[in-house]
């Protein structure tokens, strides 16, 4: 399970996080428009989630984003998010379509700024990150049944 990101990777989304950064809560409006599209049956796991979730997406792809160098100082945050995963009923098998919708709707408002390599680098972040959100809600679901 990869948690750690390739030093090319983390070199791209270092010197265009500003990509994301002006544009990340055009990113996640437009995810949670093609998630729910695309997959309908996910939005009873969004139903008491608060009016303003794409900014609270929007806040921490921009946070990895800016700290690309630095997850663990993200590890607190993550873990509020693993918790709230865990209360709704995300499970590892969610988290392909919503790398898939992310990568969509980061390609589809930055266009010619999503460059191959970028998405590759981002594809890869993603990744990394749900990894990590994955092992804290596996332990988090343990404890509950325990």
């Amino acid at each position: 399970m990869q948690t750690s990101l390739s030093k090319n990777s983390i070199e791209i989304i270092k010197s265009t996080a500003e990509y994301i950064t002006s544009r990340d809560t055009d990113i996640t409006q437009a995810m949670y428009k093609i998630l729910f599209s695309k997959y309908p049956n996910v939005q009873i796991l969004f139903a008491n989630a608060p009016k303003n979730q794409y900014m609270r997406l929007a806040e921490i792809l921009s946070a990895y984003a800016v700290n690309i160098e630095k997850i663990d100082r993200l590890r607190p945050a993550l873990f509020v998010i693993a918790k709230r995963h865990v209360e709704v009923g995300i499970k590892p098998v969610h988290y392909p379509m919503i790398g898939m919708v992310l990568m969509q709707a980061i390609e589809e408002t930055l266009q010619n700024q999503a460059t191959i390599e970028f998405m590759d680098a981002w594809r890869e972040a993603f990744q990394v990150i749900a990894n990590i959100l994955i092992e804290m809600e596996r332990e988090l679901y343990e404890k509950e049944e325990n």
